[in-house]
């Protein structure tokens, strides 16, 4: 049995090396069908990156919120930096580079996140059930980011084979990849229990103002995806503010914009990488997809999402 190269280097965040510690952290090894292997940290019966410290995870629920704070969920390789970067603009006003990374509570010490002038933008990868309690008693605006589960899938699976994270570089076939990935032993306990928590959450908290952010519509029309941002937070709409966000948000332009302010392994930039939609068709076989989709069917059933990323779409 291969075990996961856990071999790792350097990380940072805006130019600032990040503190790895692992005190107190259930780890759990996945393996897959080949015998090749990813280390997670089990918190609350859900499968987290290492690099997320435990004391960090156990603060999150009783995070002091505002009530003009965004709250924004998305399962990783979502888009999340991306509609941080717009979002950000639009409530400053300009389209300007945001000169710091994308407030990841799962990284970014409270304390700092505590001293950030209003409205912050607090973001997390975590089910929606696990965020802070504020966010539904303040009735905060949330943005949930969606991505075709397959590219998310492909993009997760490099981000794994071609660097040694936390998690350990994975050192198996993007086939025997996905299957981890339709188990949901992967991140979050993977993407469809992350969809399916949403809408519950949803469904329980129907006070709280929700805006769905598609990848695929704002790599469409981004100029559109950027208004659509600016109406629901109450914004007095700048179209020409928009299409420069848009312009200035391009994903090419973007990677070279917040390359000083990226978290890096020893140096280097990991987090953006095709920036593009419809990858997964370079990476499946047909009983690949049919495996995925009789997983699809199963999981997603009757979700107010199912029919986003269907079988009939493609």
């Amino acid at each position: 049995m291969d075990e996961a190269n856990t071999q790792q280097g350097t990380f940072s965040v805006s130019g600032t090396t990040l503190d790895m510690d692992f005190r107190g952290q259930h780890t759990v090894t996945v393996t897959d069908r080949s015998g090749h292997s990813l280390n997670f940290q089990l918190f609350q019966g859900v499968h987290y990156t290492p690099m997320f410290k435990v004391d960090q995870l156990q603060q999150i629920r009783g995070f002091n919120m505002r009530l003009d704070d965004i709250y924004f969920s998305g399962y990783p390789r979502t888009g999340t930096n991306w509609t941080f970067e717009m979002t950000s603009m639009l409530l400053n006003g300009k389209a300007e580079t945001i000169q710091r990374a994308k407030d990841l509570m799962e990284l970014t010490p409270h304390d700092e996140l505590a001293q950030l002038p209003s409205p912050r933008i607090v973001n997390s990868h975590m089910k929606l059930s696990d965020s802070p309690d504020d966010v539904a008693a303040l009735k905060c605006k949330v943005i949930y980011t969606l991505r075709d589960p397959k590219d998310v899938a492909v993009s997760l699976y490099k981000l794994c084979f071609d660097r040694p994270l936390p998690c350990g570089r994975y050192m198996g076939s993007f086939e025997d990849y996905l299957y981890l990935f339709l188990d949901g032993t992967v991140d979050s306990n993977g993407i469809f229990e992350h969809l399916r928590d949403a809408e519950k959450y949803f469904s329980h908290h129907p006070e709280i103002p929700v805006h769905v952010q598609s990848y695929e519509e704002a790599i469409k029309d981004p100029v559109r995806a950027v208004q659509t941002l600016s109406d629901f937070l109450g914004l007095t709409r700048d179209d020409d503010l928009c299409r420069a966000i848009a312009d200035k948000c391009n994903f090419s332009r973007m990677k070279i914009d917040k390359e000083a302010f990226a978290i890096k392994l020893d140096g280097e930039n990991f987090l953006y990488r095709k920036g593009t939609v419809g990858d997964w068709k370079n990476w499946f076989n047909d009983q690949m997809l049919e495996d995925y989709y009789s997983v699809y069917d199963e999981k997603m059933a009757g979700s107010r999402f199912y029919d986003t990323y269907a079988r009939s779409k493609y």
